[in-house]
């Protein structure tokens, strides 16, 4: 049976209920990735389930979802699924897991009169909170935290997230009131839980020249366009990409799985050239379902070695075997540079 960590998930877990005795301010965790956030999203459900409450658990990825609700019955809960991507569709117990786009899209539906006492939001940093303050929100997550609290004005709003940023800011203020715990990257690594980052950076022979790229202050990441024109001006030089890859593989040559991010899918297309064949894959926001997930099983057994992406696994992807992250790309938003090294810093367990 898995228990809280007494260093600081237990510490949480109380601050947590007291907080939704006192008050129905929304209010978040502020963890690093690997504190366990699913655990302790489960314990809180499942004590507001044992109270004779309704418990609403929501994720943008039904992979967060699929991992969550997991978690939660390996704590002895019994839990329903509401996902599209899991092809799962049940309210039938008091504690139900979704997907952010799977209930917007049925507010109207099975959801139109379902009361709940606490609605926990899975890396709430992706909740837009101006939206969530105004009468007609315009987001799903909006639209959700409004028509649930319609139904039940009472309701206590619980958000767990290792980047508490959106742009570039901090989400603590109108909206989410106030950080119920912090837990850092080095606090977990100074108590085992996560590995020590070593940084490195390529030279000039090992650089792509981006430096007319420049993000836009506190306006997160770089848009679709700008990357676009990223990718083309890298694209145009595959002998400075072929320059780094050598560079990469000669680096990695004795370690395990390798995260690399780039700036498109040529750009993802012209570095796979550059690997030994049958040692890489590729995931972007245009990849099916079913084989996103057949790619990540072959990255956690170590079957593939390289992983490609241009930004879709940072949150609600563990892939412990994953131990160096590569870069490729300027990068323009907080939150995303804190997601990926995140990514590798996980402790592998045991077979």
């Amino acid at each position: 049976m898995i228990q809280l960590r007494e260093e600081y998930q237990h510490p949480a877990h109380i601050a947590t209920v007291e907080h939704c005795k006192s008050t129905n301010k929304p209010a978040i965790h502020d963890q690093t990735v690997g504190a366990g956030k699913t655990i302790q999203i489960g314990f809180f459900a499942k004590h507001v389930a044992d109270k004779g409450g309704r418990v609403l658990c929501i994720a943008r990825q039904g992979e967060l979802i699929e991992q969550n609700s997991d978690d939660y019955r390996l704590i002895g809960g019994k839990c329903s699924i509401y996902s599209a991507s899991l092809n799962r569709k049940s309210t039938y117990y008091p504690v139900v897991f979704g997907t952010e786009g799977t209930i917007a899209r049925d507010l109207d539906g099975v959801f139109k009169a379902m009361p709940f006492n606490a609605l926990l939001i899975d890396e709430c940093h992706h909740v837009d909170w101006q939206d969530c303050l105004i009468d007609d929100p315009q987001t799903q997550y909006g639209k959700i935290i409004n028509h649930f609290l319609s139904i039940n004005p009472k309701m206590r709003i619980i958000g767990y997230t290792g980047s508490p940023y959106r742009n570039n800011a901090s989400i603590i203020g109108e909206f989410w009131d106030k950080k119920l715990s912090e837990v850092g990257t080095y606090q977990l690594i100074n108590l085992g839980y996560l590995v020590p980052p070593v940084f490195g950076f390529g030279d000039d022979a090992h650089n792509y020249d981006l430096k007319e790229f420049k993000p836009s202050g506190n306006q997160g990441d770089f848009t679709q366009q700008e990357l676009l024109a990223m990718g083309r001006k890298i694209t145009k030089d595959q002998t400075k990409t072929q320059l780094i890859m050598e560079e990469v593989i000669e680096r990695t040559k004795n370690m395990l799985g390798v995260l690399i991010t780039c700036a498109s899918k040529k750009h993802c297309e012209q570095v796979a050239e550059c690997l030994p064949c049958g040692t890489w894959g590729i995931i972007t926001d245009s990849t099916s379902t079913k084989k996103r997930r057949e790619l990540l099983a072959k990255a956690k057994t170590g079957e593939i070695k390289y992983m490609l992406q241009i930004g879709c696994l940072t949150t609600g992807v563990n892939v412990p075997y994953w131990q160096v992250c590569v870069i490729l790309r300027r990068i323009g938003s907080l939150v995303l540079i804190t997601q990926l090294i995140g990514r590798i810093l996980r402790t592998l367990k045991p077979n």
